[in-house]
């Protein structure tokens, strides 16, 4: 009777184990099922910018920045996608999947320009958008703070600046929101043509989604040659967002419920991977 007890308990284990490994094999094709879609949805997008005289195509980054979700607003497999000009930021997507949308299954983008020129972005013939400013504002960074030789350390000053922001968001009837900064800086990047040290996109999130974008930039000079910390945001939402620095309000955009078209940040929904978005 032992013997069988056992085997019984080792045949439920089995079993289970093995819907729990077949369960999650499923969730991985799923997850990568869907990061091509959204893969298939950036690349069908294209951005021109202009450092120079003349626009050129910027160029969209191979793989996602950040893959998240949002629990509050019921949107999965989500992604982050760049586009840059040499190395420098020029334009970020979010892609969202709604699967519970009243009107079906949909997908949300969003881009905002992160560009010191004024960015255009099309979708084909049927579909284009062109930004009425720069995408960030950058200001000094209040201190004495001089960026520092090495990478390694610059990262860690442009962290402990990090520390002195915080950012939050209201959206709707649930009031205030707490955004939750990100240690790891989205992207870092150089530009010895342009001045730039160094740069490091951070993130404030609702979870794990992006929110708001602060831009730190270590720039010298042209002039001077003496470099400093510069700081800026973007908009990556929706909800109305608001920035401070040291405990004081030094940024804000208003509520974009989409679709909705602002200065430097656009968002609109589509049907599903292959379908235009909706008028």
């Amino acid at each position: 009777m032992k013997n069988q007890l056992r085997g019984g308990i080792g045949l439920i284990v089995t079993l289970v184990v093995g819907v729990a490994l077949s369960d999650e094999k499923a969730d991985e094709a799923y997850r990568a099922v869907q990061l091509n879609r959204m893969k298939s949805i950036a690349e069908k997008f294209e951005v021109e910018a202009a450092l120079g005289a003349k626009p050129v195509a910027a160029k969209l980054l191979t793989n996602p920045l950040l893959k998240y979700n949002d629990s509050t607003r019921r949107n999965h497999e989500s992604t982050l996608w760049l586009w840059t000009e040499r190395e420098l930021p020029c334009a970020l997507m979010a892609v969202e999947f709604y699967p519970n949308s009243p009107r079906g299954p949909r997908w949300l983008f969003e881009i905002v320009s992160l560009s010191n020129s004024k960015i255009g972005v099309a979708r084909g013939g049927d579909w284009k958008w062109q930004a009425k400013q720069p995408g960030v504002i950058r200001k000094p960074v209040p201190g004495d703070l001089t960026p520092a030789e090495k990478p390694a350390l610059r990262l860690s000053q442009a962290r402990q600046i990090r520390q002195r922001f915080a950012a939050h968001e209201k959206e709707g009837t649930d009031g205030r929101l707490e955004l939750r900064p990100l240690t790891t800086p989205l992207y870092r990047y150089a530009d010895e043509e342009t001045g730039v040290i160094d740069g490091a996109i951070f993130a404030f999130a609702n979870g794990t989604n992006p929110e708001v974008l602060l831009l730190l930039e270590a720039q010298r000079d042209a002039a001077t040659k003496q470099a400093i910390w510069t700081y800026g945001f973007a908009q990556m939402t929706g909800a109305a967002v608001y920035a401070s620095l040291d405990d004081r309000q030094v940024w804000s955009q208003k509520e974009a419920d989409p679709p909705a078209i602002r200065d430097s940040y656009v968002n609109d929904w589509l049907k599903d991977e292959g379908a235009e978005p909706q008028k």
